[in-house]
């Protein structure tokens, strides 16, 4: 069975109110009983004192008349339920009750509810002759402590009713703010970031939701530099690098790896763009970017950046797998088939196809963060990105052109065509290349 917390607040505060106004009832009514006893002691010591000094000389004289008239004066007080005087010898000399005169005093038994006084009777202060023995009414305490303690209940009932709405409020108080935190983390753990809890209390509590809406702006902010980052990398290359990002980190400094370098152009796409309306143009070029950055990710490759209609992937970096240059093959030729299936598309639709020319290069090149303090870019830089740029630029539309490096590196099922030896820019020497034959790409 569940218990709130309002429950068990409610009955803690009850419980605790409860056990003070009780401790508080026992000790007046201790104090009050402990009161009244004294003043029926004091009582009977006064009414004995008196018996006492006018019992002297009769008591002597064996005056028992008078003796017996002392005790029925007594007996008229309020209160006193007996008197009897006794001698030294232990033998009843007067008693409100006939009966008991002149036998001895243990054969007559007090009733349990009075209370006794004894006052021993002594002449000149010193010798003692009798006893003065009275017997007082304890039904005031009975009395009066059943009517305090009838308005102690009363007060008690009054006073836990009230501690019960105060506990079931303060309560509340304090278990509405818990609970809009238990909602708002329900919130978070279904994504909504978005999700702001209103600080009701100026303390602790109050403390904790600042502190709970802080942690959602955070994991906010935090959320949206993952889904910026997933732009660039492949879902499952973002999931890798945020489950150890500090492996990643040392690469983010700058460092020199081996990476394979894909770009991938629109040819002739200027002149096509100038046919177009502004918005056909751009809705184009993403829908044909999108495409080539689709396949670049599911070959765990990461895109490099964006220029104007080419795209530049990057497979080694920031993760590396034994087969990256495989992987940026494969991920070539699915371009050229996605833009192939686009292009029936366009071609339904009256419009001009899209023909992309490829270039990659395997080899060393510098990774990391690169650009001003204000604003820095991962990228990968080096001759051997200079030279890939170099082979899309003379990959006609729909081919793709491989250097010597890739060539011999790669173990792609796919025919190639014989080496030809070119001249680029930024190179003595010629570069031998390959390009993949047609009918494996189409």
């Amino acid at each position: 069975m569940r218990f709130p917390i309002r429950l068990k607040f409610s009955l803690l505060i009850s419980l605790l109110l409860l056990l003070v106004v009780l401790i508080v009832m026992w000790f007046t009514l201790t104090r009050v009983r402990g009161a009244l006893i004294n003043e029926i002691r004091l009582q009977g010591e006064i009414l004995s004192r008196v018996i006492a000094l006018n019992a002297e000389d009769p008591l002597v004289t064996n005056d028992d008349l008078y003796l017996a008239t002392l005790v029925t004066d007594a007996i008229k007080n309020e209160g006193v339920g007996y008197a009897y005087i006794t001698d030294n010898k232990g033998i009843i000399r007067a008693h409100n009750k006939i009966e008991f005169m002149g036998r001895l005093e243990r054969e007559f038994i007090p009733p349990a509810h009075l209370y006794k006084v004894t006052l021993p009777i002594l002449i000149a202060d010193k010798k003692e002759i009798g006893k003065v023995n009275i017997g007082l009414s304890t039904d005031r305490i009975v009395v009066t402590t059943k009517a305090i303690q009838l308005v102690l209940i009363l007060i008690t009932i009054f006073g836990v009713g009230l501690g019960i709405l105060g506990a079931m409020f303060l309560s509340r108080y304090l278990t509405n703010p818990i609970k809009d935190l238990v909602a708002g983390t329900q919130e978070i753990g279904k994504g909504n970031f978005e999700h702001q809890i209103r600080i009701r209390t100026n303390d602790e509590i109050g403390d904790l939701t600042m502190a709970f809406n802080q942690m959602a702006k955070s994991l906010k902010e935090k959320e949206q530099i993952k889904d910026a980052f997933r732009r660039y990398v492949s879902h499952q290359v973002a999931e890798e690098i945020f489950k150890n990002p500090a492996k990643y980190m040392e690469t983010l400094k700058g460092t020199r790896r081996r990476v394979t370098v894909l770009f991938a152009d629109v040819r002739g796409f200027t002149p096509l763009a100038e046919r177009l309306p502004a918005e056909e143009v751009v809705f184009l070029l993403n829908q044909v970017l999108t495409t080539m950055t689709d396949v670049i990710f599911k070959w765990e490759g990461t895109i490099d950046k964006f220029i104007g209609d080419c795209i530049m992937g990057v497979f080694g970096a920031p993760i590396a797998h034994p087969d990256d240059t495989d992987r940026s093959i494969y991920a070539a030729v699915d371009i050229q088939k996605a833009i192939d299936m686009l292009n029936q598309d366009l071609i339904k639709q009256g419009k001009s196809p899209i023909r992309i020319g490829i270039g990659i290069n395997t080899g060393e090149a510098v990774v990391g963060n690169i650009g001003a303090k204000q604003r820095l870019d991962y990228t990968v830089i080096g001759d051997s990105v200079n030279l890939a740029a170099r082979l899309q630029e003379i990959a006609g539309g729909g081919e793709i052109v491989i250097s010597e490096t890739v060539f011999k590196a790669t173990k792609v099922p796919y025919q190639f065509s014989e080496p030809m030896l070119i001249k680029v820019k930024g190179k003595e020497n010629p570069v031998r290349i390959y390009k993949i034959h047609p009918v494996d790409v189409l």
